[in-house]
């Protein structure tokens, strides 16, 4: 799949995501400046050489891109009226403590720090990660689910493979590492075709099924 189809498929171009929230381009940029959305996740600039009957033609289109999942948070800000990033850090914290309780009301629990005693700072750090969009990139929505999918997922990979070191993963352990790997399928992106090599679905997923001898079905 070309680059473009890939980013036309899974993501919304800025007016695409500004006519869906119903606002315009200036409210984006201001939601950006005050750090409640986002930045776009690709920049694409296309150097257009155009001939017709009336001669050559050459512009510079610059395209933003945002995961299409993001619709949903623009909706939660659009809905509580936020205007203040703390405002709209509380609401993502909400988001990301609910999603992770939901994951251990399930039996999907890591011992990592960051989960328990440190969760706030993590929270913290994972915050200005969403606006600069690292998980725009990486997740296959943009969604604060998706967050803590791949973070909560990651780490009990991690822990379990010892980072990926251990020759063999004891059969109580299997389980676990099933369940941490169904999770980050169901949130990792699938990625263009130039950055699959060096992805976190590559890392996490596809390499260790192959090591450790699993399948995600």
């Amino acid at each position: 799949m070309r680059l473009s189809d890939y980013l036309k498929t899974n993501f919304y171009d800025t007016q695409e995501l500004c006519s869906l929230l119903k606002i315009d381009l200036p409210q984006l940029q201001l939601w950006q400046d005050n750090s409640l959305f986002p930045n776009a996740s690709y920049n694409i600039e296309n150097q257009i050489k155009c001939s017709s009957y009336l001669g050559l033609y050459e512009c510079l289109e610059i395209t933003d891109y945002y995961p299409r999942g993001l619709i949903e948070w623009g909706l939660t800000i659009i809905k509580h009226d936020v205007t203040q990033s703390s405002h709209a850090y509380e609401l993502f914290q909400q988001k990301y403590v609910a999603t992770l309780q939901s994951c251990a009301q399930k039996g999907i629990i890591s011992q990592d720090d960051k989960f328990s005693d440190d969760l706030s700072e993590h929270i913290q750090q994972v915050w200005q990660q969403f606006l600069c969009s690292k998980y725009g990139v990486i997740s296959q929505n943009g969604r604060v689910e998706e967050v803590v999918y791949i973070d909560l997922g990651r780490a009990i990979v991690d822990s379990i493979t010892e980072d990926k070191t251990s020759h063999s993963i004891p059969l109580a352990q299997r389980s676990p590492l099933h369940d941490a790997i169904k999770l980050l399928n169901r949130a990792l992106s699938h990625h263009a075709e130039h950055e699959r090599s060096a992805s976190l679905r590559d890392k996490y997923i596809d390499s260790v099924m192959q090591k450790y001898d699993l399948s995600i079905g």
